[in-house]
């Protein structure tokens, strides 16, 4: 049951070592790529900071295009773009066209840190 999978706080505490070692491992890739990709938030991977989720543009992609390439190579990587029913803060915030949106990858702690073929 789901309760009893997250009754114990070791779980959880294993948990957010999981998905912080992910994140981490994303943001250090993301942060490779220097000033081609923007990540929008945090780039702290601090579970205290910020949720396992990332939101990213890259220069010279919409991101619908980035997520279909990827998903042409990787098709069991959970990756997505778009508003995210966020319109108001995807175009007057970021400042981006909501239509294309962002690239979302969610992190989270039943993912490996293993190769997705």
């Amino acid at each position: 049951m789901v309760t009893a999978y997250f009754s114990e706080k070791s779980k959880w505490d294993a948990i957010a070592a999981q998905q912080e070692t992910l994140l981490s491992s994303l943001l250090d890739y993301l942060a490779s790529k220097g000033d081609g990709v923007t990540v929008w938030g945090e780039r702290c991977a601090d579970p205290a900071i910020r949720v396992p989720t990332v939101s990213f543009t890259v220069k010279g992609w919409s991101s619908r295009e980035l997520v279909e390439a990827v998903e042409r190579v990787s098709p069991r990587l959970g990756i997505r773009s778009g508003s995210f029913y966020s319109i108001r803060l995807v175009r007057e915030v970021l400042e981006l066209d909501p239509a294309d949106g962002v690239v979302r990858v969610s992190m989270v702690h039943y993912n490996t840190g293993g190769s997705s073929s």
